[in-house]
């Protein structure tokens, strides 16, 4: 486990090709004040937990929100792309810090239990209460304090929450695993894009999320998928997911509108458990989403500098 992850390398790759695909097509383009924010997509193993985890590569990979940081590669086309480099299953910067205010017991900001139940660390290894705080302040911290100046820059004007999820939920999540949908957006509201019961606002208007969520389906409508998907719908609304920590830290009080999209990856990695092995990106099928959610999140864009003019 003190090697890279295999991936890494197919990563770099992927990254230079797609570099240069932009090189060609955004050479005079401006920025759009934008924010892409990433906090699932890494793969690192921190230095602290080296020799004590219970997993391994594979359960390391199917944690992760694989390969957002290609979907999501609009580096050269927004100005703010930040992302978390170590591996979810290890570190969590998408949940709170403090304990009592977890959905789920073992799922905070240092994992004890995989979203298919495995142990992610070999017994007696897990961090005690005074190292978890330092892993807090050294890396869930900074995270944070990137997603304040973002929420609080009047100069940022939409931020996106990338995200995939699995094809069929993890049992830990979902016991029923049920199929998913193509793509979810989400506002921390209902179904509709509406307030849920018992949060005061959402972090966009109703009617931009369900514009977004229409873009988006209509994009993907042709779009193939390795492993059946829910349906009839193919992008849903704050389902299966209504928002993360990150959300309700910074987006609700925001300058600007935040919105969360979850992409499945039965379009680009195919069905997964918690054991699937780790495979390279499938970037045909990568090129091809990421064409269709840019288009997607600048229409969004360009929707809402027409609102505000």
């Amino acid at each position: 486990m003190d090697r890279p992850h295999p991936i890494a390398n197919s990563r770099k790759v992927a990254f230079k090709r797609m570099k240069t695909m932009d090189a060609k097509q955004n050479t005079d383009a401006a920025k759009l004040p934008i924010a892409i924010i990433l906090p699932h997509a890494g793969l690192d193993i921190p230095p602290e937990f080296r020799g004590r985890l219970a997993i391994g590569e594979d359960q390391i990979f199917n944690e992760a929100d694989v390969y957002t940081d290609l979907i999501f590669d609009f580096k050269d086309r927004v100005t703010h792309w930040v992302r978390f480099p170590y591996a979810r299953a290890l570190i969590d910067v998408n949940r709170p810090e403090d304990p009592g205010m977890l959905k789920r017991i073992g799922d905070g900001v240092v994992k004890d239990v995989t979203s298919y139940g495995q142990s992610v660390f070999k017994p007696n290894q897990r961090p005690d209460l005074t190292e978890e705080r330092a892993i807090i302040h050294r890396y869930w911290q900074p995270w944070h304090e990137q997603l304040a100046a973002i929420a609080a820059d009047p100069n940022v004007r939409l931020v996106i929450d990338a995200h995939s999820m699995a094809a069929r939920g993890p049992k830990k999540y979902d016991p029923q695993q049920k199929m998913r949908p193509k793509a979810c957006v989400s506002n921390l509201g209902d179904r509709q894009g509406n307030l849920r019961n018992g949060y005061p606002r959402t972090t966009m208007l109703a009617a931009d999320l369900r514009f977004l969520g229409r873009e988006v389906e209509r994009r993907m409508e042709k779009m193939s998928s390795l492993c059946p998907i829910e349906e009839p719908s193919s992008v849903s609304l704050n389902e299966p997911y209504w928002g993360g920590w990150d959300l309700k830290a910074h987006g609700l009080e925001s300058r600007q509108p935040w919105a969360m999209i979850e992409v499945s990856r039965a379009l680009y990695v195919g069905p997964q458990d918690g054991n699937t092995p780790a495979q390279p990106p499938n970037m045909e099928q990568i090129e091809q989403l990421r064409e269709a959610i840019w288009e997607a999140i600048a229409a969004l864009y360009w929707r809402l500098e027409e609102q505000s003019a």
